[in-house]
């Protein structure tokens, strides 16, 4: 099994380019950057620098212009991305080509996104088991009379809806629960909106929400409304959300192990 407490060495490279999404809210910003001190902590000496797709500073091309003034030789971009949609798949590719014509010197390698990383699936597990651990106590035995609805953001790309689907059923053997639904929350169906009418026709008497989510922002709120919301038409079911992933050593841990894989190609 794997050591989940001691983070994993990377290869003597010269800098890890933290890419995140991007957010206008200041609560999401400041979870991701909190992930990338934690990598910074943990990778110290190597330089860990953070950059945005959309929405924040720096944007990628200045992030790798600031490592490039500082003399930085070698990159290894490590998108903080669940899924390989695409933004792994044709933009952060495309912005690193242009970064290589414009600093000749860089030599650049992208890691895979987090998908269903063992840290990522125990991270998962350990956000349900908090959430169910703030209700009321219940006996192991109704464990078997609790849906999970995993929410992903959802994507035009088949192959990252397919690995949300692939994610949830590691989530599945990871936790004892009765069982677990999909849902998206935009791009792809059963709809968030199908999603509660699904959980709210199945014989189970607690239905935990888990937004497959990295940080806090808008579409957890609006999650957490339609749960609300839900909950209030069928009051006799226990409704639960949980946390978003967020900061933690398990996504350090992620990410650390697929920027090394990327670092050793």
């Amino acid at each position: 099994m794997t050591d989940f407490s001691k983070p994993v060495e990377l290869p003597g490279r010269d800098a890890t380019l933290v890419i995140g999404h991007g957010t206008r809210e200041p609560q999401g910003v400041e979870q991701f950057h909190r992930v990338v001190e934690q990598l910074r902590e943990a990778l110290a000496p190597r330089r860990v620098e953070p950059a945005f797709l959309e929405l924040c500073s720096p944007s990628i091309p200045e992030a790798i212009a600031a490592l490039a003034g500082a003399g930085v030789t070698r990159v290894t971009a490590a998108p903080l991305l669940l899924f390989a949609a695409g933004h792994a798949q044709h933009d952060i590719p495309a912005m690193l080509a242009a970064a290589k014509g414009a600093h000749p010197q860089i030599e650049f390698r992208q890691a895979n996104c987090l998908e269903c990383h063992p840290a990522i699936v125990e991270l998962s597990a350990l956000r349900f088991r908090e959430a169910i651990a703030t209700g009321e106590p219940r006996q192991d035995s109704e464990a078997s009379d609790t849906l999970l609805l995993l929410v992903g953001r959802g994507s035009r790309e088949p192959l990252a809806n397919a690995e949300m689907y692939r994610f949830a059923r590691l989530r599945f053997e990871k936790t004892p629960i009765g069982w677990v639904e999909i849902c998206f929350t935009a791009l792809t169906e059963p709809s968030l909106e199908r999603g509660l009418e699904i959980a709210a026709a199945m014989p189970f008497g607690r239905v935990v929400v888990q937004p497959h989510l990295l940080f806090d922002g808008e579409l957890l709120r609006r999650i957490q409304d339609q749960v609300k919301s839900a909950g209030r038409a069928d009051p006799k079911r226990k409704w639960v959300v949980t946390h978003p992933l967020g900061p933690h050593q398990l996504l350090t841990v992620a990410v650390i192990e697929l920027a090394s894989a990327a670092a050793a190609r």
